[in-house]
């Protein structure tokens, strides 16, 4: 057994909640996150539903893709995940049971931040008896490329990232950053990067049914020789590229892992390549242990 395979799963302490306008629905939404047992793992529940039916934070649940990662389970469903589940994953929680009022969490801000204060707050709560459950893969890397999206994990004794961002406009080079993932430099250099889209795709967006809650207060705007925010202006200037580590964190929380021992590059990563990545991830993590006879943790 590996010496950090030792360490305690985790919950929050107490519960905590939060107010605001879902980003894509525009619904008003309240969440709180509430301690769980071992090994309940992350789970939504639609408090605003009859039965208050409950869904597992799992890849198998995931029902759409687009804008966001949504999950679902019969008729309840719930929109936008990515980034309450990256808060999570950032601080290293691994059960928790996240109340929500409608079918979306609260945008706050656009970001991780809040979330991951509100944990903060919350406190966390330790089961010495229920080792952490990591994902391990094969020394061969997991490589996943589909239009013009890339990922490539491979081994390691720490959880890395690697994102590249490309996109033709002026306003927006091509963006790398890598870094190793712990809660403190998540906190310091991820959590606080904002969602964002193009002033070209609002009114489409609208005309879909999404972005009906998205304002300068929870979202950036890049226009086509301006970049539209607060007053107070970007909060990085790769801020994109760092939101985009932010949405894969969160997305890869799906797997249903604590933490990752591997490093993944990822050029041009977006919610559908990301739930395809995690689910080859997942597959080759589940053959590893069948071929060496090794328990899952």
């Amino acid at each position: 057994m590996r010496k950090d395979d030792h360490e305690a799963q985790t919950t929050v302490e107490s519960e905590v909640a939060l107010e605001g306008v879902g980003l894509h629905t525009g619904n008003p939404s309240t969440l709180a996150f509430r301690p769980a047992p071992a090994n309940a793992g992350i789970r939504f529940f639609r408090t605003d539903l009859p039965g208050t039916p409950m869904i597992p934070a799992r890849l198998g649940f995931v029902v759409a893709t687009v804008r966001g990662t949504n999950l679902g389970l019969g008729e309840a469903k719930v929109h936008t995940v990515e980034h309450v589940l990256s808060a999570l994953t950032g601080l290293g929680i691994d059960n928790c049971d996240i109340l929500v009022s409608a079918n979306e969490p609260p945008a706050m801000d656009g970001s991780a931040l809040p979330f991951f204060k509100a944990l903060l707050k919350a406190g966390i709560r330790r089961f010495p008896e229920h080792p952490k459950r990591y994902l391990y893969i094969p020394t061969e890397p997991v490589v996943y490329e589909n239009r013009g999206s890339s990922y490539r994990a491979t081994p390691c004794d720490h959880f890395e990232l690697k994102a590249t961002l490309l996109h033709d406009h002026p306003l927006l080079p091509e963006l790398t950053l890598s870094m190793r993932i712990d809660p403190e430099s998540y906190v310091a250099e991820l959590a606080s990067a904002r969602t964002f889209c193009f002033e070209h795709e609002v009114a489409y967006l609208k005309s879909q049914g999404l972005a009906q809650g998205g304002t300068l207060e929870n979202a950036i705007v890049i226009g086509k020789d301006k970049i539209h925010t607060t007053p107070d202006g970007l909060r990085f200037p790769d801020e994109f590229v760092r939101h985009k580590m932010l949405d894969l964190l969160g997305d890869l929380t799906l797997i249903g892992r604590s933490l990752f021992k591997v490093r993944i590059e990822a050029v041009r990563p977006g919610h559908a390549h990301n739930i395809e990545f995690a689910k080859l991830l997942n597959s080759a993590a589940v053959k590893m242990r069948g071929k060496t006879g090794a328990k899952t943790r």
